[in-house]
């Protein structure tokens, strides 16, 4: 644009576009024909569209990091209760602690990707921090499972075997 940010107004908005005798159309006609205005327009949407995408991944990243950090916090602190923490499995309750640590390191891996301006060893052990937290969930998950009819009958038949000495 000639060294310029903004070219100058005669060449962005020229009377020669107009087709009227009046030049009502001067606007825009140098909006579609004029080629300085149309490598304006150009300029100015994409920018404009990059930016508000920009803004609202950034936005959405941080309602889902914000979401998963604090279902991860309020899972672990509800494990303090002392009506939950009765009838909790402590294989749980330490899965739940282990859940939480990962969301803590992930938060701590975050930042520092962007702090440090997106180095490959910090990103990419954020991708696999996101991974290990997802596991560490859906280990917690197996642990809360109401065991099948089978499993409490194998239970059971071990538990018999064990106090008749059979074992």
């Amino acid at each position: 644009m000639g060294g310029r940010l903004i070219p100058p107004t005669d060449e962005l908005c020229s009377p020669l576009y107009a087709k009227s005798p009046d030049g009502s159309d001067m606007w825009w006609r140098n909006i579609f024909e004029n080629p300085t205005a149309v490598q304006f327009d150009h300029r100015v949407l994409v920018c404009g569209g990059f930016i508000l995408t920009r803004i609202n991944d950034l936005c959405l990243e941080c309602r889902q990091a914000m979401t998963t950090y604090l279902s991860t916090a309020l899972l672990y602190a509800s494990t303090f209760r002392p009506a939950l923490r009765a009838i909790l499995p402590p294989m749980t309750r330490m899965n739940a602690a282990a859940a939480f640590a990962m969301a803590n390191l992930q938060v701590l891996l975050g930042i520092s990707t962007l702090i440090y301006l997106v180095p490959v060893p910090v990103a990419a052990a954020h991708q696999a921090g996101s991974v290990a937290l997802l596991s560490a969930m859906v280990h917690l998950l197996v642990t809360l499972r109401k065991p099948g009819m089978a499993a409490r009958m194998w239970r059971q038949a071990y538990s018999k075997a064990k106090n008749t000495g059979s074992c």
